[in-house]
């Protein structure tokens, strides 16, 4: 895990530095950070189970294609490349918030995560654990034959990381819009 949150906090001075380089200009026609969405993004109408869908439709498939793509020899590496990809998206995507908001885009990229992550981050550290644990076994070249105790462990951690997905997905899709909501019109 140490190694992980080292790759990911890198990753996030790089988008840091990235975003500072590429400057206010490229940042500001990003889709979620211009002018324009926030303004618009104000006053919406947001049709909330509408947004559950699509939502599930784009995230589900995504989720379950990492899930498959973790199994097997190189599952600790596509982990820690997800883990990369968002440390270097949540740096970049600060510097860009608060060039354009300036120390109030501090609490728009809080909009942006909140509460959604409280749910989500717990399903990557539990894959992230369930790979480690498996990584570890066969290091120690432990059988992965047939064993009920692994296998039930397995089905309780997936159960477990699809229900808090699940979570996550509503509170995306039902609470975040009012709490972004507030937060664009204080900022605004």
């Amino acid at each position: 895990m140490k190694k992980t949150t080292f790759l990911f906090f890198l990753l996030f001075l790089s988008g840091v530095i990235c975003a500072n380089i590429s400057g206010v200009a490229f940042g500001r026609e990003l889709g979620a950070m211009n002018e324009y969405f926030i303004n618009r993004y104000m006053y919406a109408g947001i049709q909330k189970q509408e947004l559950f869908l699509f939502l599930f439709y784009e995230r589900v498939p995504r989720f379950l294609l990492m899930v498959l793509l973790s199994i097997g020899i190189y599952g600790t590496l596509i982990a820690d490349g997800y883990f990369c990809y968002l440390g270097f998206s949540a740096g970049f995507l600060s510097v860009i918030a608060i060039i354009g908001c300036g120390i109030k885009g501090i609490l728009l990229i809080a909009g942006f995560f909140l509460p959604q992550w409280l749910f989500y981050a717990p399903v990557l550290l539990l894959w992230h654990y369930e790979l480690q644990y498996y990584k570890k076994q066969a290091r120690d070249g432990i059988s992965a034959g047939p064993n009920k105790r692994r296998h039930l462990k397995l089905a309780v951690s997936v159960l477990l990381g699809g229900i808090l997905f699940l979570l996550g997905l509503f509170m995306e899709s039902y609470v975040n819009p009012f709490f972004l909501q507030k937060i664009v019109r204080m900022i605004a």
